[in-house]
């Protein structure tokens, strides 16, 4: 898939000139919002502004108009919790559409515009399909006494849950699958749909990742295997549960593993992967803007002398998960939907 460099390029540059001019023509459409807007509001309008054309930038780079699509959503679940109107979302839609056709080309506004028109739509759509719940299993009522003691800020209880299942037999397997995944899930839409604030989404992320690491004794207990992967988000990306939890479902499975963590620069991780020789990599991201450091990312270790041209390279995250082939378009090995099938692909791809 050919990429898009040049309107990618206009749309980023747009960042640091086009929120100011859109915050400006709002206030001429609505000469009364100018003195109700605090300058703190008017920094929130700015800070979305450039959000929105970062998110459509990189869309529009890989060609795959439905990761805008999903923001979009996600964009209007959080916007209504916290009451903005939609109508004012789609006027500043529209504003946007007219300050990008202005700078780029005819042919640049036949690929632009009929993503935020879709988009404007669906913002003014009565229809909105929220985060799906979380499917039931036999951990189910553990997952919500589990979330709810997270919730009153009861993290000493929530672990003690936790340890006292895994304690009784429950893999820890199933405790990843059927208790911290859909409880992350559930606290991001909690968030999303301003139940819970951003203080309360992060301090339930770091108990959950406290809790997991108090499970790492119960992890080296299969047979080892001469395998070794290395596990790391790019620069930038600071959402790093996800890549935390297949990492150890690696090493559940017998492999040496090496969790680098989140906003890793790309030269470090080279070094590091020339240092320990890993038949596999996995690289995360969460949010769709980060797309294009993960294709620098393998081009750059592609292209070193320092890292065998065998390594197989997976990538996961939600981009990943929205546009089911954007894995082949960035030069990856491979995408699996869950830590299992990761696990499956990586062994399958090593033993070809």
């Amino acid at each position: 898939m050919q990429k898009n460099d040049l309107l990618n390029k206009k749309l980023l540059e747009l960042k640091t000139t086009m929120p100011d001019s859109i915050l400006a023509d709002h206030f001429k459409l609505r000469p009364d919002m100018e003195q109700k807007y605090t300058d703190h509001q008017k920094q929130n309008f700015k800070k979305d502004v450039a959000w929105i054309l970062s998110f459509l930038a990189e869309s529009v780079w890989v060609g795959q108009p439905v990761l805008f699509e999903e923001f979009v959503s996600w964009l209007k679940t959080f916007l209504s919790s916290v009451r903005v109107p939609m109508k004012d979302v789609a006027e500043s839609f529209t504003l946007i559409k007219k300050g990008i056709n202005e700078v780029c080309t005819p042919e640049e506004n036949k690929i632009i515009n009929p993503i935020i028109e879709k988009a404007i739509i669906s913002i003014l759509s009565e229809n909105q399909i929220l985060s799906l719940p979380a499917t039931e299993n036999h951990l189910s009522f553990l997952a919500q006494e589990y979330l709810d003691n997270l919730l009153i800020g009861n993290r000493n209880k929530s672990l003690s849950l936790i340890l006292g299942e895994v304690k009784s037999g429950t893999p820890v397997k199933e405790m990843y699958i059927q208790v911290f995944q859909p409880v992350q899930y559930e606290i991001g839409r909690l968030w999303q749909t301003n139940k819970i604030s951003v203080a309360q989404e992060h301090y339930c992320t770091g108990a959950t990742q406290l809790v997991i690491s108090q499970l790492y004794p119960y992890l080296f207990t299969g047979e080892r295997k001469d395998k070794k992967m290395v596990t790391t988000c790019v620069p930038g990306e600071l959402h790093e549960m996800g890549a935390r939890m297949v990492t150890d479902f690696f090493e559940m499975d017998g492999w040496d593993t090496y969790y680098l963590g989140a906003n890793m620069p790309i030269e470090s991780v080279i070094k590091y992967l020339g240092e320990v020789k890993p038949q596999c990599l996995a690289i995360s991201a969460t949010m769709t803007y980060h797309v294009g450091a993960v294709e620098e990312m393998i081009r750059r270790i592609r292209s070193s002398e320092l890292v065998s041209s065998t390594l197989k390279i997976l990538v996961g995250g939600y981009p990943f998960m929205v546009a089911k082939d954007l894995w082949k378009s960035i030069g990856a090995d491979g995408y699996a939907v869950s830590a299992d099938q990761a696990i499956d692909l990586a062994n399958s791809l090593i033993a070809a």
